[in-house]
């Protein structure tokens, strides 16, 4: 399979590959499992998030660019991070949150800091390792572009198309039921994520992020407020277009 894939078309194959799969599991959950609530739809839908890192590992091993399963998790899970890489972690859910209550544009949900601890496990498996996927593996692989804004621009649609056949399960509720809103917030996440890969040598740094900014919404929720989440989007792009500015200086 490698002789037939170029390296330049390794991303668009990578993003299909993983649109696709997700989009099948998503029609088996629909024809078969349609009021989610058996074990079958526990585990498809946990699939369903699992398809961008296990689609990563298979087009990993195809490719030769490791040599094992275990040594692909070494790479993405077991790397040593610098300093800085973690506190960026940390300081991106700051920034979504921080930025969105300055706006006056979040919804406290009422619930205390014990609902944040016992929901945060859970979204490794909803949401956070689906980070090896899209940074770890189609970001370093999108190569039409030396350029950050236009690599972001581009992975931030493959991203939103993703998310589509998980939102179309009629039990699940997304950011926002507008589409425009809930494309922006994912614009804004896709070039802080982006930022961190960049300081960053595997994926966790990023599946902590992700981790927390959703576990933080049991806490507290971003409205979908058109005016203010424009703003928050700017931000984000900015910030991130800094840090990855900061980094190349530094090479």
């Amino acid at each position: 399979m490698s002789k037939f894939i170029s390296k330049q078309s390794v991303a668009s194959w990578y993003a299909m590959t993983a649109l696709l799969a997700t989009f099948l599991v998503g029609q088996v959950i629909l024809w078969f499992f349609p009021d989610g609530s058996s074990m079958g739809t526990s585990l498809l839908f946990i699939l369903m998030n699992l398809i961008p890192m296990i689609v990563a590992a298979v087009f990993s091993l195809v490719l030769s660019e490791v040599n094992s399963l275990g040594e692909f998790f070494k790479k993405v899970f077991l790397q040593k991070e610098s300093s800085l890489s973690w506190i960026l972690a940390f300081f991106i859910p700051v920034i979504y949150y921080g930025i969105s209550i300055l706006l006056m544009n979040v919804r406290f949900a009422g619930n205390s800091f014990l609902a944040f601890f016992l929901y945060f496990p859970w979204t490794l498996l909803y949401g956070g390792l689906e980070e090896v996927g899209w940074r770890w593996f189609l970001q370093d692989h999108l190569s039409f572009s030396k350029h950050f804004i236009p690599k972001m621009m581009l992975l931030s649609i493959v991203w939103f198309l993703w998310h589509i056949p998980i939102y179309r399960l009629p039990w699940i509720t997304a950011g926002s039921s507008n589409y425009l809103i809930f494309y922006l917030m994912i614009l804004g996440n896709t070039f802080l994520f982006g930022a961190l890969k960049e300081y960053s040598k595997g994926a966790v740094p990023c599946i902590l992020a992700h981790m927390l900014i959703d576990s933080l919404a049991v806490l507290m929720l971003v409205q979908s407020s058109l005016p203010q989440i424009i703003l928050l989007v700017i931000f984000e792009i900015l910030v991130a277009s800094w840090l990855v500015a900061a980094r190349k200086s530094e090479k």
